[in-house]
């Protein structure tokens, strides 16, 4: 991590554990949310699709933060080994630039781009 100075990693540390404290309280919501347990109360069919529409569309974004959870938990761990920032790919350092708008990124753009293109990411 020797391309991030200190202040740098600070910062990205900060971020990621804003990031991590905001998806838990999305995630928080989400056990409290009603639609997202399945009703045994019989509507019209209408209603019935649309209340199972929003449900199974709130269970795909909690699976999503999730997701994203375990990513944030994988940076900071990272971070904490000294290899957060190292290109997972190629091994070079990953832009500071990229890091502050993507914190949770293991690739540089470089090999981003070219896993994307390959279908491979």
């Amino acid at each position: 991590m020797e391309h991030l100075s200190p202040e740098q990693l600070r910062e990205l540390k900060e971020l990621l554990l804003r990031r991590r404290a905001e998806v838990l309280k999305r995630l928080e919501s989400f056990l409290s949310d009603p639609t997202l347990k399945a009703s045994g109360e019989i509507g019209d069919e209408v209603d019935s699709a649309d209340l199972e529409m929003a449900r199974l569309t709130k269970i795909r974004l909690r699976e999503r933060e999730t997701v994203y959870l375990k990513k944030v938990e994988y940076a900071l761990r990272k971070m904490e080994e000294g290899t957060y920032g190292i290109c997972e790919n190629c091994g070079r350092p990953i832009a500071y630039e990229r890091l502050k708008a993507r914190p949770v990124a293991v690739y540089c753009i470089e090999c981003k781009t070219k896993l994307e293109a390959e279908g491979e990411e």
